[in-house]
């Protein structure tokens, strides 16, 4: 029987542990390449006589640096790799031990150190890459969130601002009628009201925090500061809801409330439903409304927010999908994984 043959079966118990590899032809080639690598690794050290089990140092190796890139962008946590390490020592340290002929208790014990240098060779760099990875992707988040904010203080708040000067402007220096300064007055204070009622959104979002709630009665609270006079926004729950890690709540509570605002922006004047599924296996949380719609390919604007929120679903391990065309509404919806790392 071939090395190949061998170790067959570890892979297949380690591609029904994790279903996922099954889906993707790219990782399920990047399992059978490591585990290649990592037998020909153990195999190579115990021919040279190594007799230690110390490879943490090799930790920059590009090679693995590559592969644990690699898992950052399918969002591949490193302890689902270290399991899948455990699957793989646990159930070839036998066969190793056959194929390398040992027999004594010293030429055994070379052997497991062998085998157990050459899975865990990869981690520490694979570690270092997934960390780096998702350090960049918070990066990019802020920063697409600053530029967010930054245009919504350029195009809203500024444009009140100085459309309601203008009105005030006008109204010295050519100083019209009663009834007519009366009415360009009207008009500054409810473009200036506006600009303040912006400022005063873009704060409550900026301050949003789930805290101790429950993610589904975090968001509703914050909606209801946002769109206080919104009434043709619901909620609804099925399933039992739990806490979520902190820092998966507030990252998803601001993904959310992205979504709110993005509908009452584009589609203001329609009916918009929040939708809470749990379950063990996952929380999907889903933002549909019954507007205008848009095509998401040719919207710049809608790239930009829906990318913003794509790296921060990225960040917790979620996945974002939006579904929208020109006069069907749009929907937003989030999926949390848990119970799974």
């Amino acid at each position: 029987m071939s090395r190949a043959d061998h170790f067959r079966p570890v892979l297949e118990r380690i591609a029904a542990q994790f279903p996922e590899l099954a889906d993707d032809p790219i990782l399920t080639q990047n399992l059978v390449d490591n585990v290649t690598s990592m037998i020909a690794e153990a195999h190579a050290r115990y021919a040279a006589g190594a007799e230690d089990s110390v490879v943490s140092g090799a930790y920059l190796d590009p090679e693995h640096l590559a592969s644990g890139s690699l898992h950052a962008e399918q969002s591949q946590h490193p302890a689902g790799a270290m399991l899948a390490a455990e699957m793989l020592f646990d159930a070839y340290l036998p066969l190793f031990v056959d194929e390398v002929g040992a027999e004594s208790t010293v030429e055994v014990l070379r052997a497991t150190r062998a085998l157990h240098a050459g899975i865990w060779s990869r981690f520490p760099a694979g570690a270092v890459a997934y960390t780096e990875a998702l350090r960049q992707r918070v990066t990019t988040a802020h920063l697409d969130s600053r530029t967010q904010i930054a245009r919504d203080l350029h195009d809203r708040v500024a444009h009140g601002i100085l459309a309601g000067l203008q009105r005030l402007d006008l109204v010295l220096l050519t100083d019209p009628p009663a009834g007519e300064r009366a009415d360009q007055l009207d008009d500054a204070a409810r473009l200036l009201r506006g600009a303040l009622g912006d400022v005063q959104d873009l704060a409550v979002s900026l301050h949003a925090r789930v805290g101790d709630a429950l993610l589904d009665d975090a968001l509703a609270r914050h909606a209801q500061d946002l769109f206080s006079d919104d009434d043709r926004l619901s909620f609804s729950t099925t399933g039992t809801p739990e806490h979520l890690p902190n820092w998966q709540a507030e990252e998803a509570l601001t993904i959310l409330l992205e979504a709110l605002t993005n509908r009452r922006k584009h589609a203001p004047d329609s009916a918009a439903e929040v939708h809470f599924a749990w379950t063990s296996a996952s929380l999907v949380v889903t933002v549909s409304d019954d507007g205008q719609g848009f095509d998401p390919d040719a919207d710049a604007d809608g790239r930009l927010g829906q990318q913003t929120m794509r790296e921060r679903a990225a960040v917790i391990g979620a996945r974002l999908d939006v579904e929208s065309t020109p006069g069907t509404g749009t929907t937003v919806r989030l999926t949390v994984p848990r119970g799974t790392l």
